[in-house]
């Protein structure tokens, strides 16, 4: 149904007013209203005629196109990758996490276009023996998960083949057809990036420097959240004002306070901004962290500051960051080898019902049996007799671990020699006894050592690797220019403009008149069934 006809509709079922000839209470307003309605149909009907002249072009990169399909075929499946660890990216859980995920997809969509438009341009040629096999082994795959579909019913499943394509070779002429693009595109973009890595080279003084450089960060830092999908300029405008304003009042703080503790204030004004706007604000401390595992933008600010400074506002595709520097460690410190133990532990569990109950029946017992162990009874039969953990059938043994790993027992075996245990003591659901049964002492790491040496240099090469491959990215985007499709651009317009002007406008409508209903319409283009 068109809108000049559900207008019609509406307003023989009465949830649209029809105009008045006699006096009305808003009459200017109503004209206006009108009028806007009319710009907003005929808004409407040149978005159509652009969404079909276009597609579903998400990003024009040079001559070549990346598809809006593409892109959600692509997320679906890390969607589906990660339903399998337990994490439902659908769900407002995990909303960042999904923006995230979506992020880099397109990234790397449009780095591949760079790479295969840069490729053409070169004349690169393909190995065929190699595309025909690569080609071959995903020709195969498809075929085997068609056939899967089937279950056990091969029959079944030739018969099908047969009566669409006529023989399983044209059936496999059809996927080849299919695929072998894609494949050829993969292995251009992989040629350009093996170009790359080629012209990487590392020098043992690179080695010797690079493992004495600043390897790793401790930070904590507050977050205002940007969501670039749903708020408009303006917002993030006020929000970097918001950001800035509580930077400068950290900066006048620590000046004239000596212990400002950064931790304190960021939590405490996370705290009232999230009272007034739920999610606006977050505090997180985020302990070490190597380069590569923050976003570019954080992961540089973090790195270049000083042992203490407090560095922002800085702009991720998060929002904007304060970060506070805690600490740092050298290159080598990634290398050393941490102090381990090995142990066997009782486990007293505080069982499935009454926790409280529970947990002060699994005190006493362990406070009974360590009574015992201090009377003569051997840990292995205690373990045997008493303990209720599963592991209690090979001997409770908990293989080499060190502090990062299982800080709470780590820190109860400190100090204690081979042979000797613990106190009881909580830990989650249960009390435990553990016993030290070997202790690995800390290792420096030196360059010395062949394989440290290794380790090092290739973590270097690939730190080059990258820097390189980002700085052939930023050249192509010049030579190649990266464009939203038309129609992305449009929606986001209409989303974060004028489309929010009309459902205040329809908002205000309804608390004026008393008429329609105080839900507020979809902001986004409506779009025809065909075209998605």
């Amino acid at each position: 149904m068109g809108k000049e006809s559900r207008i019609r509709q509406e307003r023989k079922t009465g949830l649209v007013e029809k105009p008045k000839r006699h006096k009305d209470r808003f009459p200017i307003v109503m004209r206006i209203i009108a009028i806007v309605l009319i710009v907003a149909l005929v808004t409407w009907g040149s978005l159509f005629a652009v969404k079909s002249a276009t597609g579903t072009i998400a990003y024009q990169v040079g001559s070549g196109k990346i598809l809006n399909s593409d892109i959600t075929a692509r997320v679906q499946n890390y969607i589906d990758m990660y339903k399998q660890y337990g994490m439902d990216l659908t769900t407002p859980e995990y909303a960042s996490t999904l923006a995230s995920v979506r992020q880099n997809v397109i990234d790397s969509a449009i780095e591949q276009e760079l790479f295969v438009q840069y490729a053409k341009s070169k004349n690169m040629k393909l190995d065929d023996a190699k595309l025909k096999t690569a080609v071959d082994a995903e020709v195969d795959n498809a075929v085997k998960q068609s056939q899967e579909q089937f279950g056990t019913d091969t029959q079944g499943f030739n018969d099908a083949v047969i009566a669409q394509f006529g023989s399983m070779d044209k059936f496999k002429a059809t996927l080849r057809a299919q695929i072998q693009p894609y494949v050829e595109r993969q292995q251009l973009a992989d040629a350009v990036v093996a170009e790359i890595n080629a012209s990487v080279t590392v020098s043992d003084a690179d080695v010797k420097a690079y493992f004495g450089s600043e390897g790793r960060v401790n930070a904590d830092h507050l977050l205002i959240t940007v969501d670039a999908s749903k708020d408009s300029a303006s917002t993030i405008a006020a929000k970097k004002k918001v950001v800035q304003s509580i930077y400068d009042d950290i900066m006048k703080q620590k000046a004239s306070d000596t212990t400002f503790d950064f931790a304190k204030y960021a939590q405490e004004k996370a705290t009232e901004l999230n009272k007034t706007t739920p999610g606006y604000a977050t505090y997180e401390a985020l302990g070490f962290f190597t380069k590569g595992q923050m976003v570019t933008a954080f992961e540089k600010a973090a790195f270049a500051a000083k042992v203490g400074d407090i560095v922002g506002p800085v702009e991720t595709d998060f929002g904007f960051h304060i970060i506070h520097k805690i600490a740092a460690e050298p290159v080598s410190s990634i290398y050393d080898t941490p102090e381990t133990v090995k142990a066997a532990h009782i486990v007293f569990g505080f069982g499935t019902g009454d926790q409280t109950a529970g947990a002060k029946a699994a005190e006493t017992l362990a406070s009974k049996v360590y009574a015992e162990l201090q009377k003569g009874l051997s840990f292995k039969t205690a373990i045997t007799k008493y303990s209720t953990d599963t592991d209690a059938k090979t001997g409770g043994i908990l293989d080499y671990f060190s502090s990062t790993g299982d800080p709470t027992r780590f820190n109860e075996l400190r100090g204690l020699k081979v042979g000797q245990y613990t106190k009881p003591f909580v830990n989650g659901s249960s009390y435990e006894i553990v016993q030290l049964v070997d202790r690995k002492p800390f290792v420096k790491a030196t360059l010395s050592d062949k394989t440290i040496y290794d380790k090092v240099k290739t973590a270097l090469e690939d730190e080059r690797k990258s820097e390189a491959k980002a700085a052939m990215v930023a050249k192509l985007k010049t030579q190649y220019p990266v464009r939203e499709g038309r129609w992305s651009r449009i929606r986001g317009w209409y989303n974060n403009g004028i489309g929010k002007v009309f459902s205040a406008m329809g908002r205000w409508i309804v608390k004026a008149t008393g008429k329609g209903t105080t839900t507020a319409p979809a902001t986004n283009v409506p779009v025809t069934p065909s075209a998605e």
